[in-house]
């Protein structure tokens, strides 16, 4: 099947199911006053499992949101560090292009209001460390180097230097602040920053993990408030409109959570801050030398250069496996030698220093990722046996995504004997999610590696199977045009070509949506000649007519636009000279359809026996398939279903029936896997073998083929394959600023509906709501051309009637789905809408059954819209921000809230030794939701 290419800005329809949340994974711990659990930017980041109470030794999971909430109340300083933290998750998170996979651990060390407790600081960091968080905040102040007293605490006699130690050791940053006094800290040593300083930490080995972040204003200039200091200083970081140093330090830390999430497995905490320290923009200051780097923080080079950090400008990442420079592995233990590895066997060997180190052990990976979803890659594996000198001593397994591709190696006698070096070359696919992932399993002795090399190849057809219409000998061979070699030659011979008509084919494995094609001729060139494309290798589509070819050599043929598994060159005139075809080189350029279903859950009406599972039609495997089996189907009724694990874009599917085919089926899309929409309707099938069928438009979750009628041979059904392709769509709401009429309580906030949990849910509350009246609204951050709502209802506080309204300002609601009479409860769509707007607002009107409404989830899908609204954050704040920030149990009316009243003057901890403090301001643009109020710092009392 052949199709026209699509444009980005197609619109996609039909329903949508409500997407999975996974679990992010890179932590950054903030020790501090606690958090607000009502700041709506702030909760969808918290890994409240972890959350903990340093001061009273409490966890989240025994004693609830007690042990986290902010103590400061009236300052608020945790929860402001918490904020000004996902500020530098989502700056570094838009230069990255993607949501982070990035959590914020709360652990609070604060008995009440301000008054730091260094026990509970110093435990912090500690438990910080032990629940593997990457970054450490530490936004406070200490004149000394305190140490942890406590007779029953393991740690007892610790100091904080000790304790940033340990968290070097446990692969963690800390980032702290210089202070706001105005002045250099050059003279007088301050704690934390002073921590990887061996002239003040008697702790040995001295840190090498602190970051010290000064505060500048959105241009790079020291704020008013900042220390600064040319040896104790790393850079200067965004410290928001109140600019104190506690905030440039919480938003250094976002950024180096990110950036932590980005490099691979096995880097060091030192390698983390490095990344920081060398992407900054240089900026003056009027005090002069002012940091050690003099510059500012720069989110986005720091996160271009952690994603390159091991990539080559060819897209290539070598790994030296067990060196210092080893990267991205899990498990194992890294080994050194003293032979002298001969590789002089090996094509291409790597450097002589690569072979005194290697990866060992019973069972250890190396998962790559940041590649292209689908992409093709060379994966070269450098082995040496420097320990055994026999045979059989040492036998493993390599496996890539699963599945097996070396079996029972044995690198002895692979390489031809001790101490010889030995490669092997695999042409592998990343998975969808843009991963490979090579996993090494020993069966005697422990596996081994001295070297990975993975190398993006663009060549779709390299090393795939080929055949042709006939070879003039096995010396020309269809396989050698394939074969990454110039000086090989695929020749159809003048003999055996009956006629002027050859044919070259290239079964690409896989559908792919081809872009250009690149043939080197021999002397025996074909004068006019055809690429064309095929589904099923036996219907083919022309993409490219040549007619008057008049050399030999290289011809690129660009522009191309079709998709297929085949591809070939029919050949219909032969050169002068020349009663035959030949081609040096065949290579096909163009981006690779993911299948959405490999590998997924699958299930069915019935299963003729565990050998005939339906996971065997989903396993990638040629000869596994489903039966749904003639003595176990109940009726002429059966299908075959797969969960493709989150709400997709489904462009094209392709089934491969066994001699059991459906004469009569359907394929279906379904959000929650019981109410079905069919995409194909197919009559009369009279064939086994691949059907394919694209351009569908549809969206959902789940996808299956219904069987309606059997063919007239068999009495059940049985696929090969059946493959889903498409992508991944995301929700628009995911992350972003949320405000409701009233809220149950904190538990019931309205980032619940859209924060990372199926679990949580908003409620209006039966007491807070005060008339029949109820409203959840989003701001999705810019202007979209919404198309469907998925929203998720509390079974008992469903609204009978709401309807769904969009605003370019917060302020002006335009409906745009009014629905009366809903019964539903659990999962209601709505598809088909036609609305634009940056903001998106459930308005409730009639309760169902209770007195007041509750959202699990609110999912909202669209496209960019081509009049984006240019509305800033500071419209926002001025419109509609209040919600955000009121208390958990208080309610607001529809109307324009008034802005807020400034804060009193800061105040301190300690009035002798001010720290960073907070002032009241609006958010800067363009980041998170708008905090009403900042308080003062943190110092210690000692």
């Amino acid at each position: 099947m052949i199709r026209r290419r699509r444009g980005a800005s197609r619109r996609l329809h039909g329903l949508l199911a409500l997407e999975p949340r996974a679990l992010l994974t890179t932590l950054i711990a903030i020790i501090d006053s606690g958090v607000d659990l009502s700041d709506a930017a702030v909760v969808p980041y918290l890994d409240l499992a972890s959350g903990y109470d340093a001061y009273n030794k409490t966890s989240y999971a025994s004693a609830g949101a007690s042990s986290i909430v902010d103590t400061s109340a009236a300052h608020g300083h945790g929860s402001v560090v918490a904020n000004m933290t996902v500020q530098g998750i989502v700056a570094a998170g838009a230069a990255a292009g993607r949501a982070p996979d990035v959590k914020i651990l709360p652990i609070r060390d604060t008995s009440s209001g301000l008054n730091i407790d260094a026990d509970a600081l110093i435990r912090g960091v500690y438990y910080a460390a032990d629940k593997g968080a990457s970054v450490i905040n530490l936004s406070v102040n200490f004149s000394y180097n305190p140490t942890l007293t406590d007779a029953s605490d393991p740690r007892d006699g610790s100091t904080l230097v000790d304790a940033i130690a340990y968290a070097e050791s446990k692969g963690a940053v800390v980032v702290t602040a210089p202070g706001n006094s105005s002045r250099s800290i050059e003279t007088i040593a301050v704690f934390p920053p002073y921590a990887d300083d061996a002239s003040y930490s008697s702790t040995r080995p001295t840190p090498t993990n602190v970051v010290v972040a000064a505060a500048t204003d959105a241009g790079g200039t020291l704020t008013s408030a900042s220390n600064w200091g040319a040896v104790h200083v790393d850079f200067g970081a965004y410290a928001g409109p109140e600019g104190f140093t506690s905030y440039s330090a919480a938003y250094t830390s976002g950024v180096a959570g990110v950036v932590a999430s980005l490099l691979p497995a096995g880097t060091s905490a030192r390698q983390v801050v490095d990344v920081l320290t060398s992407t900054v923009t240089p900026k003056a200051q009027s005090v002069g030398a002012w940091s050690k780097t003099g510059g500012v923080l720069a989110p986005a080079a720091a996160v271009a250069k952690a994603r390159a950090n091991l990539v080559a400008a060819d897209g290539s990442i070598v790994i030296d496996a067990g060196s210092t420079a080893d990267a991205y592995y899990q498990g194992g233990t890294a080994v050194a030698t003293t032979a002298t590895v001969d590789a002089s066997g090996v094509d291409s060997p790597p450097a002589a220093a690569v072979w005194k180190t290697a990866r060992q052990g019973s069972a250890f990976s190396y998962k790559v990722d940041g590649l292209t979803p689908g992409g093709t890659y060379r994966v070269r594996l450098d082995f040496s046996e420097t320990r055994y000198s026999g045979a059989n001593q040492r036998l493993f397994d390599v496996l890539v995504n699963g599945a097996t591709q070396i079996s029972a190696l044995d690198v002895f006698v692979a390489a031809g004997g001790a101490n010889r070096g030995v490669g092997r070359d695999l042409i592998v696919q990343a998975d969808g999610s843009g991963a490979i992932a090579i996993a090494f399993k020993a069966l005697k002795g422990d596996a081994t590696v001295d070297a990975v090399e993975i190398r993006p190849l663009a060549d779709l057809a390299a090393g795939k199977p080929a055949t042709s219409s006939s070879i003039e000998s096995w010396s020309y061979n269809p396989a050698l045009a394939v074969d990454f070699s110039s000086s090989t030659r695929w020749s159809s011979g003048q003999w055996m070509q009956p006629n002027s008509t050859a044919w070259y084919q290239v079964d690409l494995q896989d559908f792919v949506d081809v872009a250009s094609v690149r043939l080197n001729w021999e002397t025996a060139y074909a004068v006019d000649y055809q690429v064309q494309m095929s589904a099923d290798g036996a219907s083919w589509t022309t993409i490219k007519t040549v007619t008057g070819n008049r050399s030999a050599g290289p011809v690129e043929l660009t522009g191309l636009s079709g998709e297929g598994r085949f591809i070939r060159v029919f050949c219909t005139r032969t050169s002068a000279g020349s009663n035959n075809y030949s081609l040096y080189d065949f290579q096909v350029m163009g981006t690779r359809m993911v299948d959405l279903a490999a590998g997924k859950a699958a299930v069915a009406t019935s299963t003729e026996s565990n050998a005939f599972a339906p996971s065997a039609a989903f396993d990638g495997l040629g000869g596994s398939r489903w039966s749904s089996g003639q003595w176990m189907q109940g009726s002429r009724t059966a299908w075959l279903s797969v969960d493709l694990g989150s709400v997709s874009a489904i462009r094209d599917v392709r089934l491969n029936w066994e001699a059991a085919y459906a004469a009569d089926y359907q394929v279906q899309a379904s959000v929650d896997g019981a109410t079905w929409t069919t995409l194909v309707d197919v009559k009369g099938n009279r064939s086994s073998g691949p059907a394919y069928f694209a351009d569908l438009g549809g969206v959902g979750r789940y996808v299956r083929v219904l069987c309606l009628n059997p063919g007239p041979i068999n009495n059940n059904y049985s696929l090969w394959d059946f493959n889903v392709y498409g992508e991944a769509i995301a929700n628009l709401a995911s992350g972003k600023v949320v405000t409701s009429s009233s809220n149950e309580s904190n538990f019931y906030a309205a980032a619940m509906a859209i924060d990372p949990s199926s679990a949580s849910r908003w409620s209006s509350g039966q007491w807070m709501q005060k008339d029949s009246i109820g409203w959840l609204a989003i701001d999705l951050g810019a202007k979209y051309d919404l198309s469907t709502v998925a929203l998720n209802w509390e079974r008992a506080a469903a609204a009978a009637d709401y309807q769904l309204q969009v605003s370019d300002d917060g302020s002006t609601w335009t409906t745009i789905r009014s629905v009366t009479g809903n019964t539903k409860v659990g999962v209601d769509l709505q598809s088909g809408l036609a609305g634009s707007g940056r903001f998106l607002r459930i308005y409730c009107t009639k309760v169902n059954g209770s007195n007041n409404y509750s959202l699990y989830d609110v999912q909202v899908f669209g496209t960019p819209s081509a009049s984006a609204s240019s509305s800033s954050w500071s419209t926002w704040n001025a419109m509609a921000a209040a919600p955000v920030a009121t208390a958990p149990m208080g309610a607001t009316s529809d109307a324009a809230p008034a802005a807020p009243k400034p804060r009193p003057p800061f105040r301190a901890a300690s009035p002798a030794t001010a720290f960073a403090g907070r002032a009241s301001a609006t958010t800067a643009a363009p980041t998170v939701a708008a905090r009403v109020s900042r308080p003062g710092m943190r110092t210690s009392n000692g």
